[in-house]
């Protein structure tokens, strides 16, 4: 794993452990777990799994867990880049919801119940 990548998998570990553990009783927010992995053959490797709002979409949270960056096209954002890995020439990320590629983008997945999402680069 390069330097980097280990940089940022450790930064989002300690991020996730220096979370409270409790939550208070005022604290009326509906929360749903999201199961994120982003793969790039040997260039990014990450699985991270938070609680987050529920009915927040798929791209928010994403962001909330990675750096990404997008390119605003008539379809929506599309990601480019996550964790500084970059879909260049004739690869892009590919969206995975639940084990099933999605037939829309990021923006338009709202998690309203635990979901598994992949995130991998893909060529076309």
């Amino acid at each position: 794993m390069k330097p980097n990548l280990k940089i940022l998998s450790i930064f989002i570990l300690g991020l996730f452990l220096f979370q409270p553990l409790s939550v208070s009783a005022d604290d009326s927010t509906e929360t749903v777990q999201l199961s994120l992995v982003i793969t790039s053959d040997d260039q990014i490797n990450l699985t991270v799994v938070k609680q987050v709002e529920k009915g927040i979409n798929s791209y928010d949270a994403i962001k909330e867990l990675v750096v990404v960056v997008v390119k605003d096209t008539s379809y929506g954002p599309q990601i480019i880049s996550l964790g500084g890995v970059e879909a260049i020439g004739n690869t892009y990320w590919a969206l995975y919801v639940n084990g099933s590629m999605s037939m829309v983008g990021a923006h338009d997945v709202i998690l309203s119940e635990d979901t598994f999402i992949r995130l991998n680069m893909e060529a076309f």
